[in-house]
């Protein structure tokens, strides 16, 4: 098992809980990065803060220009950052713009799930942690992950239609639509049973290079949800 440890670097760019604003679209723009962890004065992480936070930050929802606008703009979000705007009459402080609890892995960590954790949440790069003090101790980003697990799509699209539906399950490849986009498995079709819906989602999970699996699997029979008892 290839671990977060594996492959993390460690060093990370992080904030403290006081920082302001104008200081953390600095860091943004110097390190060009999308999101900083906030830490406290143990160095443990307590939140996060992505450019959208950011950019909600710098001036009230409601004014915000269309995000396609934006993104990517730190010049523009600097400018705004560091006039004297107040935020409840104070410079806003990272506290103010960061959401809590952060999301977070451990250097124990299997690297798939890191890479899966990224993609549920559409962050680009998280913040390590030690298991036990919760302290920072790098970042890993998903170029970083899906280096290790790098495999061209088309590959593993046979292997799920060939090895695994054909060989291993014995069903029809053609009875089903499968999708590879960079790792992430989008499968549909229709089965006899949920159990073996289940079963083929999770054979998926298992191959190298997937690091998602979005189910659409439909089926004739649940043989997995108990049936309600009756009344008497």
């Amino acid at each position: 098992m290839i671990a977060v440890a594996d492959v993390m670097r460690h060093q990370a760019v992080a904030v403290r809980e006081r920082a302001r604003l104008a200081e953390i679209v600095s860091a943004m723009r110097r390190f060009h990065v999308s999101s900083l962890p906030v830490v406290d004065a143990e160095d443990r992480v307590i939140g996060q803060i992505v450019d959208d936070d950011v950019l909600l930050g710098g001036e009230p929802r409601e004014s915000c220009a269309p995000r396609d606008r934006i993104v990517g703009r730190l010049d523009r979000w600097f400018r705004r950052a560091v006039r004297p705007t107040r935020y409840g009459g104070r410079e806003r402080l990272a506290t103010d713009l960061m959401s809590s609890p952060a999301v977070t892995v451990t250097g124990a960590m299997p690297a798939r799930e890191a890479a899966r954790a990224m993609y549920r949440h559409h962050v680009h790069q998280l913040p390590v942690v030690d298991g036990v003090s919760g302290r920072l101790t790098g970042t890993v980003t998903r170029s970083d992950v899906l280096a290790v697990y790098e495999r061209p799509d088309e590959d593993i699209r046979r292997e799920i239609l060939y090895d695994i539906i054909e060989d291993t399950l014995g069903m029809p490849p053609d009875d089903f639509d499968v999708a590879v986009t960079r790792g992430a498995v989008t499968i549909g079709g229709r089965l006899e049973r949920h159990s073996a819906a289940l079963r083929l989602a999770g054979a998926i999970a298992h191959v190298a290079g997937v690091f998602t699996v979005m189910d659409h699997l439909t089926y004739k029979v649940d043989d997995v949800t108990p049936a309600p008892h009756a009344r008497l």
